[in-house]
């Protein structure tokens, strides 16, 4: 069976599912560490995850300004 992704990446556009919101014991981002900052929202009913591409960016982003 496949499943429709449920969410919108509110920084680039692409759709992904969200494990939490489908019923999944865990999310795929659960393993990931969580982001210092969340991405600013201009809608706050839009969703605040972001696709498995864009956190991998922003979580290699904090990372290498932590480490400067």
């Amino acid at each position: 069976m496949n499943e429709v992704p449920a969410n919108v990446c509110p920084q680039c556009g692409a759709l992904f599912r969200c494990g939490m919101e489908n019923g999944d014991k865990e999310c795929w981002c659960a393993s990931l560490p969580a982001l210092a900052q969340l991405p600013a929202q201009s809608d706050p009913s839009a969703a605040k995850c972001l696709c498995p591409a864009c956190l991998q960016l922003r979580l290699t982003a904090e990372a290498a300004a932590k480490a400067a």
